[in-house]
Order: structure tokens, then sequence, then C-alpha cells
């Protein structure tokens, strides 16, 4: 994807947003750089994820460890975006105590240049079963109700221009061609959601 179909595909997105995914890729032109951002992308989600998910169940970091079978200290570390050491099996353990679905997916450098600039923070908003679709079993129109809700609740993660009308700049300025190539890594894009949760004590 070049520079001038990447403008071409995105005429109704602000100029933040069409510059931010042009620098993008263009850092992700570096096979180093991909490799790196790929890595930290991953750790940080996860991490941050875990930790986001916690808090909006209230839950302490001893108590989703005696969920999942594990100590605090090890809580602590699933939520460290450094740590990025985490298996599949306790991914599978985290999702069973917070009850939700787990998805583990490849997906081409597309589809991240497309979404992550426009990532909003209710991205780290995942309910549970029962959140969504109560304890008691639904009637068919309830049960049309609760899907459609469910993929309005997608659809506003991935809103074209909502991204940046929540969170405007990076780390530092997503205004700035030089935001996403100065470190390497994703903490310099869409920094003020990656910011937020990485501060919080």
């Amino acid at each position: 994807m070049s520079e001038e179909k990447l403008l071409f595909l995105t005429p109704h997105e602000s100029n933040d947003t069409i510059l931010a995914k042009a620098q993008l890729l263009s850092s992700l032109r570096s096979p180093e750089y991909r490799r790196e951002f790929v890595a930290e992308r991953v750790r940080s989600s996860m991490a941050l994820q875990i930790r986001a998910l916690r808090e909006q169940r209230k839950m302490s970091q001893a108590i989703l460890g005696n969920a999942i079978g594990m100590a605090q200290t090890w809580v602590s570390k699933l939520e460290n975006p450094d740590y990025g050491k985490m298996t599949v099996a306790t991914l599978l353990r985290v999702a069973n105590a917070f009850d939700t679905d787990l998805e583990i997916k490849f997906r081409p450098f597309s589809t991240t240049i497309n979404a992550l600039p426009r990532q909003r923070e209710d991205y780290f908003d995942v309910p549970g079963f029962d959140d969504e679709f109560g304890e008691e079993e639904l009637s068919v129109d309830e049960q049309l109700k609760a899907t459609q809700k469910s993929m309005e609740h997608y659809g506003r993660q991935l809103a074209p221009g909502a991204r940046e009308a929540a969170n405007p700049s990076p780390r530092k300025d997503m205004s700035t061609a030089s935001s996403l190539s100065s470190r390497g890594g994703l903490s310099e894009f869409g920094g003020s959601v990656w910011d937020k949760r990485a501060s919080c004590d």
C-alpha cells in the first residue's frame, strides 16, 4: 500500500489521522521497526487489557490471582507492559476469570494501520457474558437486540474519525511527523489511551 493509496482510501478522515497512518506506514517499511512494533504492541495491549478488565470488575490483583490460580505477584507481572511472557494457557485462564471470549489472530499490517489511529478508549471495555446477555435464556427478539448492541459497541470502537476526537495525540504529539519514528514503538502511537492505562496505580 502506497502513501497515495492510503490517502485515497481515507478521504473523510482528519489530517491528523491521515498523517498518523502515513507516518506509521513509512516506519513499518523497516523490517526491524516492524518486529519491534509488533512485539511492543502485543505486550502493551495484553497487559493493559488485563488491568483494565480487572478494574472494570472491581477485582484486586489478589482476587484475580485466586481466580486463575496464580499469586498476586504474577498478576502484577501480567499487567506489566514490559513483561510479555504470558502463555496462551494463562490467557485462557484470565479470559475464563473475566468471562470473556479470547481471540488470538495473525493479521495484515494494513488492518493495524487503519485501526490503530482510530482506536478509542473504550477499546478496553469488554463486558462478561452475563453483562451482555444476562443469566436467563433470552427470547429471539432479546437475542437480536443484545447482538445489535454488541455490534454497535464494536462499531463505536472503530468509528471513522472517533479516535482523534477522543484521543487527538500520541504520547507527545501525533501531529508531528517524528512522533512515530523517534522511538520505534507503539507507546508513541495512540499514546493518550496507553499513557492513561499505564500511568494508573
